[in-house]
């Protein structure tokens, strides 16, 4: 197994020095230490420790719990108090959010995305047409109904989750987003509402979210997400 390491390694390393010894003895803080190390040195190669120590690691470096619920009158306001809370970035309303340091896999032959920093698993292209909110909780039904990539629990992301995604810099085809996703879906939808008919969106063209309205003429991508239990 490949695990691709991204941003933030040293940010481990200084995360476990300064944990309270009341939390992690000091055997697992050495082996957890000396596994950060390796991954370090050997950046975008294979990590030799065992995945679920690997994983442990980057569950502790990131420390970032992602809603996952909807809200139906999730207002601006509110947004950009949760940008600034979780670092997030986003172009307009916290350009000085540094982002998530991600740790992504593909996995099932390329068709999905697992970030072992969140524990979320995304589809790594999505919906190659843009369509309507209607047309795009059908989309994730039919999803569910095919066990794509063998799993029937997809939906479409919350902001929080979506916006995670948002890197700092453009990346992927101009997109504020990493390589390792397709470049076709520049903006999607996502479950939470502003207000009855108004559904917040993210822009990986622009690197920010905004609201739009659901009716039928409005038409956006989909990426849609798991967790992975």
């Amino acid at each position: 197994m490949k695990i691709i390491l991204h941003k933030g390694h040293f940010g481990v390393i200084r995360w476990l020095k300064n944990m309270s010894f009341s939390f992690v003895p000091a055997m697992l803080f050495s082996i957890l230490t000396g596994w950060a190390i390796n991954a370090i040195t050997y950046n975008n190669t294979a990590v030799s420790a065992p995945k679920a120590a690997a994983c442990l690691v980057f569950a502790l470096a990131a420390g970032m719990a992602l809603r996952h619920i909807p809200e139906q009158a999730l207002s601006p306001d509110a947004v950009q108090g949760m940008l600034r809370e979780k670092g997030l970035f986003d172009t307009r309303r916290n350009p000085a959010g540094r982002g998530v340091s991600h740790a992504y896999e593909i996995q099932k032959d390329g068709k999905v995305v697992y970030d072992h920093a969140g524990g979320l698993m995304w589809q790594r292209a999505g919906s190659q047409d843009e369509m309507n909110y209607r047309d795009a909780k059908d989309f994730v039904a039919a999803l569910n109904k095919d066990r794509f990539a063998g799993f029937h629990d997809w939906r479409l992301p919350t902001l929080e989750e979506a916006i995670s995604l948002v890197e700092p810099t453009r990346q992927n085809g101009g997109l504020y987003i990493d390589l390792i996703f397709d470049s076709c879906q520049k903006q999607v939808w996502t479950s939470d509402f502003r207000k009855d008919g108004m559904a917040w969106i993210v822009w990986f063209d622009s690197g920010f979210c905004d609201y739009a309205y659901t009716d039928n003429n409005i038409r956006y991508h989909i990426r849609a997400v798991r967790k992975k239990h």
